[in-house]
């Protein structure tokens, strides 16, 4: 941090809804019960200094709720991702709305310790002119779509991957030492037009109540999208996640939805690449937890054009961490990304077949997105069911992947890319889907 930093947080009465406007900002963190949106930037952090930089930063904090304070938020890359770099806003709004439609709103402004803060009259003038900035509006057409890898090629490579998983020399039980890989795809997409990214925010918000939107920017570009999956969130001891592994495509009417659900609850293959992930995460949180309850059985999870077998996992954090230190987000975060759900098991060697399949790097595309504050808390989802805008405002990557085990059918991990790229591009451009036949 290049100088000596200071803040402060004040209530608001009022406060729009940040979605609700053409200009978009800086970072967006927005989900069921609580938006964090910020403008401008105050400082630059790496995500393994985030806790010290924060708490070097005195804020006079009137709301002390989750978010409040001084917070950085950002995208960080699906490889060492604590290397990553955070943002600290200049000014951010948060809203948290209670079950019974109480909202809470708050303001926080962060500046050079040697210049006054406004007070709370300005810091809302501030906030508020930040929501005059416009964007594009007009809907973009997709004018060109390129795979980097095409379905029938992804299902190829999952062929070459399920072989090895099952190959054998002399002992028939024998097996790869890979028991789940997540493998992925990408493709490229021009428009006609700049994206108009608030109109897709409003959108994905409308189309995926139950997700986190979120908004961030990024090497050459913003990533942005609708994520399903809870990496881990913390909130003083309390600690929790919830981690989606099996999928199925909807039905297109009640029945064949409802029987859809019902063979993915039944499938032992889904079952099976699911108890992968949650094992994983039990395994690294509990030498940390007091308390863990990790369900026996999973449940269906449902959203717009795909559902999942979820396991929610809740546990209450030891009073001393390891080494007598708080177990922060951030360190939670470190010991649990790439989890199963998107790297697969044994992690090292999953990564390895990972680097070794897929044509390009990752980058952001699975990565944890999120929030920490001063104190250690915050919310991290998994960066997927996302895309990046390229700085040039018309072109997109999209990427997409399945859970890869012995007894997987490439065809239907092909398949099951095709309905998630689909619905991203969907959400994007209105009928964008047409151009991935």
């Amino acid at each position: 941090m290049s100088e000596p930093l200071h803040a402060r947080t004040v209530t608001l009465d009022y406060g729009p809804d940040p979605l609700q406007f053409d200009g978009s900002p800086t970072v967006l963190f927005d989900r069921p019960g609580l938006t964090l949106v910020g403008w401008g930037t105050a400082v630059l952090v790496e995500a393994d200094r985030a806790a010290a930089v924060l708490s070097s930063i005195p804020c006079d904090d009137a709301v002390r709720r989750p978010g409040s304070g001084v917070v950085a938020l950002g995208a960080l890359p699906f490889v060492s991702a604590l290397s990553g770099l955070l943002i600290v806003p200049r000014f951010t709004m948060g809203i948290a709305r209670e079950a019974d439609g109480d909202a809470h709103r708050w303001a926080t402004v962060v500046g050079p310790a040697d210049t006054p803060l406004p007070g709370t009259d300005e810091l809302f003038d501030s906030v508020i002119w930040q929501y005059g900035a416009s964007g594009p509006t007009e809907e973009a057409d997709v004018i060109a779509l390129t795979p980097l890898l095409s379905s029938a090629g992804y299902r190829d490579m999952v062929a070459g991957v399920v072989r090895s998983m099952n190959a054998h020399t002399g002992d028939p039980q024998k097996t790869s030492d890979l028991l789940k890989v997540v493998l992925s795809r990408q493709v490229m997409v021009e428009l006609n037009r700049p994206l108009p990214l608030s109109v897709v925010l409003r959108r994905l918000r409308a189309d995926e109540p139950h997700c986190t939107i979120f908004s961030f920017p990024v090497p050459d570009g913003i990533f942005f999208g609708a994520s399903p999956e809870l990496l881990i969130a913390r909130n003083g001891r309390r600690v929790w996640c919830h981690p989606l592994a099996g999928t199925t495509p909807r039905g297109a009417t009640a029945r064949s939805d409802a029987d859809a659900q019902g063979r993915l609850a039944a499938s032992a293959k889904d079952r099976a690449e699911h108890r992968y992930v949650v094992d994983a995460i039990a395994a690294e949180l509990a030498p940390l937890c007091d308390e863990l309850a990790v369900p026996p059985e999973p449940s269906l999870v449902a959203f717009r054009s795909v559902a999942h077998l979820g396991t929610r996992i809740e546990g209450r954090l030891r009073e001393a961490g390891e080494a007598g230190e708080p177990t922060t987000i951030l360190k939670l975060l470190g010991r649990m990304h790439p989890t199963p759900a998107v790297g697969g098991t044994p992690c090292q060697l999953a990564l390895a077949t990972i680097a070794a399949c897929e044509p390009v790097p990752r980058d952001y595309w699975a990565g944890p997105a999120g929030w920490v504050d001063a104190g250690g808390d915050g919310e991290w989802m998994i960066g997927i069911r996302s895309a990046r805008l390229h700085t040039d405002g018309r072109t997109l990557s999209l990427q997409a992947g399945a859970g890869v085990v012995a007894d997987s059918d490439p065809e239907a991990e092909a398949a099951e890319t095709d309905v998630k790229l689909a619905t991203v591009l969907d959400s994007l451009v209105p009928g964008g889907s047409a151009h991935l036949r």
